[in-house]
C-alpha cells in the first residue's frame, strides 16, 4: 500500500496489521507525485492500493498499474481521479464524504461573529497603539450579534447542514438554497427553503458551501452580488469559481457589503495583485477550513475502515464506483 495524503497514527497502525504500508504524503514532501513516475512506482512495487488527498490519478497511470485494486480518496470531492478509467480498470474507489464538515461549519461561525463584531479591526486598532480613548472601541466597533441575523446558506450540503445546525442555538433566521434538494428536506435540516433571488435579498449574511461544478460557476456573480441586501456580509470557505472576487472586492470599497471572508480563492495563494488585499472588511484566510486534528482521524479511520471491508470482501460503505464491486461479486 501507498499513501500520498497523512494518516493518522491509530488508523496507520490498522494498515500496517494488514500489509506493508509505505507512506510518503505531500504535506510533507511539498510535491505531487508524477503521474508517469507514479505509475512506474505501482507497477514496479506491485501495489495494490493506494490512498490520495490532492494527487492526480490519471487514466494512463491506471491503464499501466496493473496491481492496482483500490484507491481512497481521502476528501468528500474525487475529482482529480479518473474514475472511468479506475472502473475499466477495475479498481474500487472511494471517498471520504463530510470528513471537515464540522471543521468548515466551526470556522464559518467564527467568521460570521468576526464579521459581526468587527473583531479584526478591533484587534488592529489595539495592536497599533491607535486606542487612544476609552470610549473609542465601544463606539467606534458597535458590532451585531448573531441572533438578530437572517442567514443565507446556499448549498445544503454536509458543510451547510452543519452550519445550520451550529447557528440554531442561537436563534437567527436560517435561509437555504439547495438545488439538489426538495423544500422539505431543506425544512428537515432547520431551514427555510428559498431560491437564490430571494435569499440574497434578504439575507444579512450569506454564506456559501456548494462545490465547484460547472452549474455553479459563476454562481454569484457581479449582478447577484448587487441583488445582495445593502450592508450584508458574505462568507466563502468552499467553491472556488463559484463567487466573483473582483465584484465583491468593488462591493466592499463602495460599501454595498459590510464586510466579507474568504478561505478559498479562484488561485492558491492568492496572487499578490488581487483587489480583495485592499479590500475594507475584509478577512482573507490561507484555506484552513478543514485544518483539523479531528478532520484528519475522521478521512484516515473512513478510508480506512472502507480497505478493510473491501480486502475482507465486503462492500466499501463510500464506494464511488459500485460498478466495480457488481462485477467483482
Amino acid at each position: 500500500m501507498l499513501s500520498l495524503v497523512s494518516l493518522a497514527a491509530r488508523s496507520a497502525a490498522r494498515l500496517r496489521r494488514s500489509a506493508a504500508l509505505t507512506l510518503r504524503p505531500w504535506t510533507e514532501t511539498h510535491e505531487l507525485a508524477d503521474p508517469e513516475e507514479l505509475a512506474r512506482e505501482l507497477t514496479r512495487e506491485g501495489i495494490d492500493a493506494l490512498f490520495v488527498e490532492a494527487d492526480f490519478v490519471f487514466a494512463e497511470t491506471l491503464e499501466q498499474a496493473s496491481g492496482l485494486h483500490f484507491i481512497g480518496v481521502c476528501r468528500g470531492d474525487y475529482g482529480h481521479v479518473d474514475v472511468a478509467a479506475a472502473t475499466r480498470a477495475g479498481v474500487a474507489v472511494v471517498h471520504t464524504p463530510g470528513r471537515n464538515a464540522a471543521a468548515v461549519a466551526e470556522l464559518t461561525l467564527g467568521l460570521m461573529l468576526a464579521l459581526l463584531r468587527r473583531i479584526p479591526e478591533a484587534d488592529r486598532l489595539v495592536r497599533e497603539r491607535r486606542w487612544g480613548d476609552p470610549l473609542d472601541g465601544y463606539l467606534r466597533y458597535r458590532g451585531a450579534e448573531l441572533g438578530t441575523q437572517v442567514v443565507g446558506i446556499i448549498g445544503l450540503g454536509a458543510i451547510g447542514r452543519r452550519t445550520a445546525e451550529l447557528l440554531a442555538p442561537h436563534g437567527c433566521r436560517v435561509l437555504a438554497t439547495d438545488p439538489a434538494l426538495s423544500d422539505g428536506d431543506i425544512r428537515a435540516a432547520g431551514c427555510e427553503p428559498a431560491d437564490l433571488r430571494a435569499l440574497l435579498a434578504a439575507a444579512t449574511v450569506v454564506t456559501v458551501h456548494c462545490p465547484p461544478l460547472e452549474s455553479t460557476s459563476g454562481l454569484l456573480d457581479a449582478r447577484a452580488i448587487a441583488r445582495m441586501r445593502p450592508g450584508a456580509r458574505l462568507i466563502v470557505t468552499s467553491g472556488e469559481g463559484v463567487v466573483d472576487e473582483t465584484a465583491v472586492a468593488a462591493a466592499l470599497a463602495d460599501g454595498h457589503l459590510a464586510g466579507a471572508a474568504f478561505d478559498v480563492f479562484e488561485t492558491h495563494p492568492i496572487r499578490p495583485d488581487h483587489p480583495l488585499l485592499t479590500a475594507p472588511n475584509a478577512i482573507l484566510l490561507p484555506h484552513i477550513g478543514g485544518a483539523t486534528d479531528a478532520t484528519v482521524e475522521r478521512y484516515s479511520e473512513m478510508v480506512v475502515d472502507d480497505y478493510l471491508r473491501f480486502v475482507s470482501g465486503q462492500r466499501p460503505r463510500h464506494l464511488v464506483n459500485p460498478e466495480v464491486w457488481n462485477h467483482r461479486a
